[in-house]
């Protein structure tokens, strides 16, 4: 076919003759090996690609994980008949228990670290390295180095039982995700997956101080959102940004002086209510039901064919519910209500949709705060000879004291003649903060017309037919006056002024005085 000076383009000179050999008749499968690399001086364990007898079926189990957000596992073997990194297995089992002396750092990259890729240097540090983590002496190294290492925990199962794997994970993890930031992506994932292959409770109290760093890196936040009694604030803080549609972070009074306030206090108030929804169940009440997510176990990690696999995880999805969310948000922004009234901040958060429970939950918390800084407040003002009269606590009761005063109003009443007209209440104690507030508004009237103004003071003496009158009048509907007032007041006053839902509005409590005064100066 070809002449002597063709044969340059013979390619069947190219390909490689098989050896002929004789063999007894078998009707057994067998496995072959193939050389990858094209280096035949340089043939190694690694570089050798094993073909699998292909069975007819993959192989497919399925449990109830019913842990947190997630329902069931199904786990799914590869049908693949081939073995690309079958000989890594060998070899990790050969160097598993492969020590060296101590040594110099020795620096290593590959984007799929193996053993046959290092020298003789990075190999003695990789052994040294291994056998000082084992130690849980965290010394210095290289992402490839942890990389292999992980690797030689995910292929051998059998020697490193998966509960002790797990350890060693999370130690890896905790000890070189500040030298070795890029592990959090990667480390989430191979923890994940870990976890879900072998049946394994997600660790969540040993990360939980790190733990809003892993479900914002976390392809499926869900397996990280466990229970929250044991994610401390960081978990509170995470369950927050699933669970709400409010930022409390970017609030003007959640930084400076305040932030420390704001951190301990905002969290540890939510996170009684979150875990109140935990212990109730209603956090998984989705709307949407369950949702599944399909996808490769170990993805961008060294994996022989005995440990690939497929999950198909049916869980529910955290943030689907509209109702929890919009509660959550209406929870979070009372409680940032009760944080403010603390540090004696004027301003409020428009709450809408609040469930009682939800309300009495964070109030359980404030009241029982309020009730320490004002004791705390008392006996730091108090002079000592004073303290020597107070009243035990044992003999002191509010409704007495409710008692004496309607009856010493009842006598200034007979006391004043009927010709005089006087209004029997104790007059209202103005700080000097909300005075000034009062003198800077009085002269504006934040370009509101006298309609919407008599709408205001329709909603703070509570007269409806007044509300729908001027509504009548302006030719609008009650919910776009009433935001069109908070949005004027947001822009003039520094906050709204108008909560609760048409036609059921109210003055926010702490600004009713300051409206009353606003309203008699620009309504002469």
């Amino acid at each position: 076919m070809f002449n002597d000076k063709d044969d340059f383009w013979n390619i069947e000179k190219l390909v490689p003759k098989k050896k002929t050999s004789a063999s007894p008749f078998s009707t057994k499968e067998k496995t072959v090996e193939y050389t990858v690399s094209g280096n035949e001086e340089k043939k190694s364990e690694e570089n050798k690609l094993t073909l699998i007898p292909q069975a007819e079926k993959a192989e497919t189990r399925t449990y109830a994980y019913n842990y947190g957000f997630i329902k069931n596992v199904t786990i799914s073997s590869f049908n693949d008949r081939f073995d690309f990194y079958g000989s890594f297995r060998k070899a990790a089992l050969v160097y598993y228990d492969f020590k060296t002396a101590k040594c110099d750092f020795e620096p290593f990259f590959s984007y799929m670290p193996q053993y046959s890729q290092l020298n003789s240097k990075q190999k003695s540090f990789y052994f040294y390295w291994r056998d000082c983590v084992r130690h849980e002496n965290y010394i210095r190294t290289d992402y490839s180095y942890l990389y292999l290492y992980v690797y030689e925990i995910l292929n051998l199962p059998d020697k490193i039982p998966p509960e002790r794997g797990l350890e060693l994970l999370i130690a890896l993890w905790r000890a070189y995700r500040a030298e070795l930031p890029n592990i959090d992506a990667y480390m989430s994932l191979v923890v994940q997956d870990y976890c879900l292959i072998y049946n394994l409770i997600c660790p969540i109290e040993k990360i939980s101080d790190f733990i809003f760093d892993i479900v914002s890196s976390s392809e499926f936040k869900e397996f990280y959102l466990a229970d929250s009694r044991y994610m401390g604030a960081s978990g509170v803080d995470v369950m927050l940004a699933y669970l709400s549609d409010y930022d409390w972070r970017r609030g003007k009074y959640a930084g400076g002086d305040t932030k420390e306030v704001y951190s301990k206090h905002l969290l540890s108030a939510m996170g009684a209510l979150i875990n109140r929804l935990w212990d109730s169940g209603e956090i998984f009440n989705s709307e949407n039901g369950t949702a599944h997510i399909k996808r490769k176990a170990f993805r961008n990690s060294l994996c022989t064919h005995s440990v690939k696999c497929q999950l198909d995880i049916e869980y529910i999805p955290a943030s689907a519910s509209g109702a929890i969310r919009g509660s959550v948000t209406a929870a979070l922004r009372y409680t940032e209500n009760r944080l403010r009234a603390l540090i004696g901040t004027k301003s409020r958060l428009a709450v809408k949709g609040l469930p009682d429970a939800y309300k009495a939950v964070i109030d359980e918390y404030f009241d029982g705060l309020f009730a320490k800084v004002n004791k705390t407040r008392i006996a730091e003002s108090q002079p000592e000879y004073e303290k020597l009269y107070d009243a035990e606590d044992s003999e002191m009761s509010l409704d007495g004291a409710d008692e004496i005063e309607r009856s010493s109003w009842s006598t200034t009443a007979r006391l004043i003649s009927e010709e005089e007209e006087v209004t029997l209440q104790p007059e209202p104690e103005v700080s000097i903060e909300r005075a000034e507030a009062i003198a800077q508004s009085d002269s504006d009237a934040y370009g509101l017309t006298v309609g919407e103004m008599r709408f205001i003071r329709a909603i703070l003496f509570e007269d409806s037919s007044e509300m729908l009158s001027v509504a009548k009048e302006l030719r609008d509907d009650l919910t776009a006056i009433a935001e069109r007032i908070n949005e004027a007041f947001a822009d003039g006053f520094g906050d709204v002024i108008i909560e609760g839902e048409s036609p059921d509005y109210n003055i926010i409590e702490d600004y009713k005085e300051d409206i009353k005064e606003w309203l008699l100066k620009v309504m002469k």
